[in-house]
């Protein structure tokens, strides 16, 4: 993991713009009201609940030394390695009353901070802020509160291009448990992507869910997430092309999750549905996991 200069991570994001920018939006709004999903539609609404998904996974461990994973493995900042240049940490040092991992209340900010990997075919970039809080700050806890403030991850993938994105989240989510299984709490949390066809779409959720490992006793707080399944449920809003609809979110089969997964999201099998509404008509979408970064999305539409 390493800094870059400030213009040189405009130049990528501007770079990514251009890429996601390639393409104008083609879709289409269903019949005469636009209130039935488009194809299109339906295939973005997917791809940003399955990266919501992939991120309970990924912010299910907290680094000590950079908030979030970066380049480096956990166990590296388990042995105290420094923050990253591109990442400042105030207080410092924060206050820990419990003295367990996690500090009261201490904030990431990530500026400039880009890095490669894929032998240098994908180029990721992270600003913004991100609070982390103690919620049980005089007990011992394996827990962690987040806040985003303008978190804004971009993604350039020349191999696969339509992977690329960028993504911007604001909101509070918060997860704790033991070390057999976690629940999370998601809440008013916004995420406005901008799609490789040069779609924006946001998504507005309010979502639970359950991790539980396969092998009990394998979660611990600052090590990376093992293997499991998550359930999940719940509502939320998801717009785009100045529309909006309502969004229920549940779980068909509990989605497994690989740890050695190395492409996003990293679910081998499970099955979620939305059923997404508009001006009193339905579209459902069904979104089947098949294996690592691979899924088929299913539309249909009906009378609520």
């Amino acid at each position: 993991m390493t800094g870059t200069p400030f213009p040189r991570r405009l130049a990528l994001v501007a770079t990514l713009a251009l890429i996601l920018g390639a393409c104008a939006d083609s879709s289409s709004p269903s019949g005469s009201t636009g209130n039935i999903l488009t194809s299109a539609q339906a295939n973005d609404i997917s791809a940003d609940v399955a990266a919501d998904v992939d991120e309970l996974a990924e912010l299910s461990t907290y680094d000590v030394s950079n908030g979030v994973p970066l380049s480096a493995p956990a166990p590296a900042a388990i042995l105290g390695a420094p923050p990253a240049v591109c990442v400042t940490v105030a207080p410092t040092p924060p206050t820990n009353s419990d003295g367990d991992a996690i500090p009261d209340s201490v904030r990431f900010t990530y500026d400039a901070c880009v890095f490669t990997r894929g032998a240098g075919t994908v180029t990721d970039s992270l600003g913004g802020t991100i609070d982390f809080l103690d919620p049980l700050p005089n007990a011992t806890s394996l827990g962690v509160r987040h806040v985003f403030t303008n978190f804004t991850r971009a993604r350039i993938n020349t191999a696969f291009p339509l992977r690329s994105f960028m993504a911007v989240h604001n909101g509070t989510r918060e997860w704790g448990g033991n070390a057999d299984t976690l629940g999370h709490t998601i809440t008013g949390f916004t995420s406005v992507w901008t799609h490789p066809s040069g779609r924006t779409t946001t998504h507005t959720k309010d979502w639970v869910a359950t991790f539980t490992a396969t092998t009990p006793g394998s979660i611990s707080l600052i090590t990376p997430l093992p293997a499991g399944s998550f359930v999940l449920g719940g509502t939320g809003a998801w717009a785009t092309a100045n529309r909006s609809w309502s969004v229920t979110t549940s779980t068909v089969t509990p989605l497994a999750y690989d740890p050695t997964c190395t492409v996003a999201p990293r679910f081998t099998a499970g099955e979620l549905d939305l059923v997404v509404t508009r001006g009193g008509e339905t579209t459902f979408v069904n979104i089947l996991f098949t294996q690592c970064g691979q899924y088929l999305v299913t539309r249909t539409t009906g009378a609520v």
